[in-house]
């Protein structure tokens, strides 16, 4: 039934996709079309764009044949003239010399001044104007030459031609041209000037070149020339209606000649270009604009559009034609296929179907032996050769059995050991057989499947076993190492708070890093350990994401001082102020990152950015240190794996740290990434769920809503979050450029100030700075670069404003610290090894607290009898009577005081055993100064306040 019901869907999918085919086909056969017809435009495109090219290099050779032959006039003008007095006997004195004729351009224009001064250079120039006339002027196709005076502004003019002037029209043009000459720049003044002026008929027009003539460096005339410019002569004789035009440099038109159905109107988008070619707005005619060098004219080509397409139009018409046929082709192939073969397949399976129902049941029942039994006396009616052997093997009482089982209907399969100790498993279904109830039975050999789970079973027992006899190692292991590093760390932590001789301190120092470093391979070995043996839990409980965050950046900003680095920590508003997760595991993970970010970089800082992500809360750890290959990045969550090979590795560790990290954040239902490029340095991010988030109320600081503050922020992250978390406070936030402020204004820097603040105070960021913000002058604040968040707590205070915070890690710690005077504490510590007993009683001496000793359970409950005990620290493993029944014993006594055990086991079930005997808490080994102080402190004001109460 189902293969059938699934061939029918086939078939009903197969006719589906040969629609589609055919769809797909002719859609192919469409977009061939566009291509060929896309194809030859732009071939025709370019053929028109050739013809354009070609003759735009006409208008070109005209352009500089012009240009070329004012340079030899020039030539020719600047000898002909004298630096003197501009006189100069030209040759051949026994002909007439040609006078020119003499223009005024202007009302102050003087000609008898230059027709007196100039007499002579005149007499000369026009001697060889005649030579020039009837030798080269032809072939230049000149029509006349003038010389314009700098000084008396007058025009001589040589003509060539007997050509008609339109002497107004000429003049005004001539003027403007000597106006903007004259008006022009100095770096422009030594240039030439061209210019078209239109002529009697369309088409035709006059072309003009202005040059200046200089003497001795002096600017002593301008001369020109006047050419007859035909636009006919400037494109190819061909068959498209091509039309052209000459513009000036401010793109307006000069000359033009254009067909009937080409009218050229300016386009901003080709107008202002050197060089261009497309189509107009609005597709109506294509156009090529090249520019006229030296000249600043440009000449413009245009067709219309519908002149471009002719070509191409009746092959856009095959082609739809052919798309209209091929599309009604494949329709009717798709129709026809379907009506002749799928249809009548879809019915063949309906009808297989309906013939198949009773065999595909049995088949379906049976994968080996199969019979059939009468359901009244359980007698075989039908049975293959299989299922026959299978019978034979049962015995009288297990055919009872069956029968039995059958008649009651209440189960479908029954398991039988036969004689030959053969496992068979028979199943059975009731139906009808030759008019007789029966069952109808599968009997199978289970018996490998039998030994199998039997071998599984076993196979579990002994996995079981192994992993008891792994956590009793690990137990063994913590413990054994932990004790003896106790003794070491402990004493060197104790070390370090005497004064110490010169030169011992350093050696004191380099041991403390020594074992510490050893006591983080350690727990990096076990916890890896752990992990793969799942005998690491993760403790969820309710924690600030901030306290954590503020703790780590304060755990390792003197280190990164100490390197001469900055670590910068943004908490964004929005993080809440408390979740549920595991915040020891979550530092641990953070602060692998960042101890491995401060470990690989050597210059620049540290970013440490902390936001939500959707239902995330994302912890992004960037540095600019040395950054990781693309082919180790892969790999970087390995097991023991390290960044480069042998003795290439300039940095310690094992090889565990992120590969513990991305355990423990799975773990915690979160994920870590990598994103890093070798020489800029790597970026963690992590993510954990925002599981029980509770956020922040919105709202500010009251009494900061419109106070000012100057941002002088050089680093442009900080910049932003400064801003940010200001604007929130409702402070009004103003880049500080040098403007004077009110007094009462804050500068918020992160440079030094050299000049006098005006204002209220001067907030620094010093990246060298550690702890809380310091006042080291009156309203000179110096503050840390690692806690930017909390700098609305000091605009609190500067402002003498009472701030209220629902989140205590944002408030600005006090600066007086509060020393607690711990002499009224007895405190009974309890441990068998006599170095790790007198350490931990030298520890709490340390911190001020009395103290007393036992060497086990039973020496303890026997100093408990004689003395007052304020606070019980017990070793969990101990001779005679341990830690457990220690505490169970404490309590059945009534004594309520803290006991607080410590254990060199750092299994998560060995403080869960703790704390289920009654111990308020558990320290693992080795316990720093730091530890126990911090644990101390709070029992010890819980001891204080029962006291009093």
């Amino acid at each position: 039934m189902k293969y059938l019901a699934s061939f029918r869907t086939t078939l009903k999918a197969s006719r589906y996709m040969f629609r589609a085919l055919a769809l797909v086909l002719w859609l192919l056969i469409a977009f061939s079309s566009v291509f060929y017809i896309v194809n030859a435009l732009h071939q025709r495109e370019s053929e028109i764009r050739q013809e354009f090219n070609l003759s735009s290099d006409q208008a070109q050779r005209f352009i500089q044949r012009t240009s070329d032959v004012m340079k030899e006039l020039k030539y020719i003008a600047e000898n002909r003239l004298s630096a003197e007095n501009g006189v100069l006997s030209p040759r051949g004195r026994e002909t007439q010399a040609d006078v020119p004729a003499f223009e005024p351009l202007f009302a102050d224009s003087d000609c008898s001044a230059m027709s007196n001064t100039w007499r002579g250079s005149l007499e000369s120039l026009a001697w060889f104007m005649r030579y020039w006339r009837d030798n080269f002027s032809a072939a230049y196709d000149l029509n006349r030459v003038f010389l314009i005076g700098s000084d008396n502004l007058c025009m001589a003019n040589f003509g060539l031609r007997d050509m008609p002037v339109e002497r107004d029209t000429a003049l005004k043009a001539l003027h403007e041209r000597i106006n903007k000459y004259r008006n022009a720049p100095q770096d422009d003044s030594g240039s030439n000037l061209y210019w078209i002026s239109e002529g009697p008929r369309p088409g035709v027009g006059y072309f003009y070149a202005l040059t200046p003539v200089y003497l001795a460096n002096r600017l002593q005339a301008l001369l020109g020339v006047e050419q007859t410019i035909r636009m006919e002569n400037f494109f190819l004789p061909g068959t498209l209606p091509m039309g052209v035009t000459i513009l000036d440099e401010n793109g307006h038109t000069l000359i033009s000649l254009t067909g009937p159905e080409s009218k050229i109107k300016g386009d901003p988008r080709w107008m202002q270009e050197r060089s261009w070619f497309g189509y107009t707005e609005g597709f109506r005619e294509l156009v090529l604009k090249k520019n006229l060098p030296p000249s600043s004219l440009s000449i413009v080509y245009s067709v219309p559009v519908d002149k471009v397409l002719e070509r191409i139009r009746m092959l856009i018409l095959n082609a739809i034609l052919l798309n209209v046929l091929a599309g009604a082709a494949l329709f009717t192939l798709a129709r026809m296929y379907e009506r002749r073969i799928f249809i009548p397949a879809e019915s063949d399976a309906l009808r297989l179907e309906e013939h198949e129902q009773f065999n595909r049941k049995i088949v379906a029942s049976a994968p080996v032996g199969i019979c059939i039994l009468r359901t009244a006396d359980g007698v075989n009616i039908l049975s293959n050769e299989l299922a026959h052997t299978y019978l034979n093997m049962l015995t009288h009482e297990d055919r009872q059995r069956l029968t039995q089982i059958i008649c009651g209907q209440q189960v479908n399969f029954v398991d039988v050991l036969t004689s030959n100790n053969t496992n068979l498993q028979i199943s059975f279904v009731h139906s009808r057989y030759r008019n007789e109830n029966v069952a109808i039975c599968v009997l199978v050999d289970v018996s490998s499947r039998v030994k199998m789970e039997e071998s599984l079973q076993e196979m579990a027992q002994a996995a079981e076993q192994a992993s008891q006899s792994k956590s009793m190692f690990l137990a063994t292991v913590s413990h054994e190492l932990r004790t003896p590093l106790y003794g070491i760390i402990g004493n060197l932590d104790l070390l370090q708070t005497k004064e110490l001789p010169k030169g011992v301190d350093r050696l004191v120092t380099a041991m403390n890093n020594s074992s510490s470093l050893l006591l983080k391979i350690i727990s990096d070995i076990l916890d890896f350990s752990k992990i793969e043996s799942e005998q690491l839990k993760i403790e969820p409980r309710e924690f600030s994401p901030r306290e954590v965050m503020n703790h780590i950046t304060a755990n390792y900003l003197p280190l990164v001082v100490r390197k001469q680095l900055g670590l910068y920590c943004f908490i964004e508003p929005d993080v809440p102020v408390a979740l549920n997760g595991d915040p020891m595991r979550l530092q641990q993970v953070i602060s692998n990152l960042l101890s491995n970010a401060i470990k690989f970089t050597d210059t620049g800082c540290i970013v440490l950015h902390v936001r939500t992500d959707g239902d995330y809360l994302s912890i992004r750890v960037r540095d600019t240190g040395v950054g990781i290959p693309a082919k180790e990045v892969v790999r970087l969550f390995d097991p023991f794996f390290q960044v480069g090979t042998g003795v290439q590795r300039n940095f310690q560790g094992t090889g565990l740290g992120l590969a513990i990290c991305e355990k423990l954040i799975s773990m915690m239902d979160g994920d870590i990434s990598v994103d890093s490029e070798p020489g800029m340095g790597s970026q963690f991010t992590v993510r954990i769920p925002l599981y029980g988030a509770q956020y922040p109320q919105k709202k500010g600081v009251e009494g900061l809503s419109g106070k000012r503050c100057w941002l002088a922020v050089r680093n442009a992250s900080l910049c932003q979050f400064l801003e940010t978390s200001l604007q929130r406070s409702g402070i009004v936030v103003t880049t500080y450029e040098g403007q004077e402020p009110t007094p009462e204004d804050v500068l918020i820097t992160d440079e030094v100030v050299n000049k006098k603040w005006q204002g209220r105070a001067v907030v620094t960021f010093c990246r060298r700075h550690i702890g809380i913000p310091l006042e080291k002058a009156p309203g000179e604040w110096v503050h840390s670069v690692a806690a930017p968040h909390e700098l609305p707590a000091l605009l609190a205070r500067i402002y003498l404003i009472e701030m209220e915070s629902d989140d205590p890690a944002n408030a600005l710690p006090s600066t007086d610290k509060a020393v607690s005077d711990n002499d009224d504490m007895m405190i009974l510590v309890v441990d068998d090894h006599p170095i790790n007993r007198r350490l931990l009683a030298d520890q709490l001496g340390s911190l001020g607290y009395q103290c007393k000793t036992a060497n086990d359970g039973v020496d303890a409950l026997n100093v408990l009898s004689k003395n007052h005990i304020d606070i019980v620290l017990s070793d969990v493993n101990m001779p005679n009577m341990d830690g457990y029944r220690l505490t169970q014993r404490i309590r059945q006594l009534g004594l309520t005081l803290p006991v607080i055990g410590v254990t060199a086991n750092a299994l998560a079930e060995e403080k869960q055993r703790c704390l289920e005997s009654g111990m308020d808490s558990c320290l693992s080994k080795p316990v720093t100064l730091d530890v126990i102080k911090q644990t101390l402190t709070v029992y010890a004001e819980r001891v204080r306040k029962s006291r009093e109460s």
